[in-house]
């Protein structure tokens, strides 16, 4: 390390034993660091499979539960093949402002159904009546909280219904692909 003609240390072997130092530890730690990273990712990926279980579990029993509520008010949908608004449920849903409300978050309403991707009117009907559940606790769906106050003979389950189908009738206007 001396050098013995000048007296000083000689640069190339101190930067040799550096650089030993350095690669005997950087090339360990650095394989360290990537296997660490690696599991992080594994576990990422099983977090990802498992909330994609709970989500399909999640949407089967809001599916079961909305289908099994004798909350249909038939004089807002006409009950025949397919549901469809009364003059009165058009009324409610114009009364209450639930038009301007939509045209304004009509792509959080629209998100809704478009996350389940839907193949059939069936299916969006469902969406659409879901997304009126989903989002009632948006700041911009208080007016629904105060409605259903101001009517207690009015529940969220027996106004959910034609509010859902006021969105499945937009949805479908703009989705004419959804032949079934």
């Amino acid at each position: 390390m001396w050098d013995v003609h000048n007296g000083c240390m000689n640069t190339n072997n101190w930067l040799d034993a550096a650089n030993s130092i350095i690669v005997a530890i950087g090339v360990p730690a650095t394989v360290g660091g990537l296997i660490y990273i690696g599991k992080k990712i594994q576990v990422l990926d099983d977090l990802k499979i498992t909330v994609d279980k709970i989500k399909h579990n999640v949407t089967v029993i809001i599916n079961f539960l909305m289908k099994n509520a004798p909350n249909f008010d038939s004089t807002e949908l006409r009950d025949y093949s397919p549901l469809g608004l009364t003059i009165k449920g058009t009324g409610l849903v114009g009364s209450i402002g639930f038009d301007r409300i939509f045209c304004e978050h009509k792509n959080d309403f629209f998100a809704c159904i478009d996350d389940e991707e839907p193949e059939l009117k069936y299916d969006v009907e469902i969406l659409a009546i879901r997304s009126i559940y989903c989002l009632s606790e948006k700041p911009y769906m208080k007016f629904l909280k105060v409605y259903l106050y101001n009517n207690p003979t009015r529940t969220i389950d027996n106004v959910a219904p034609t509010l859902g189908v006021y969105v499945r009738d937009k949805y479908l206007t703009e989705h004419p692909g959804i032949v079934e």
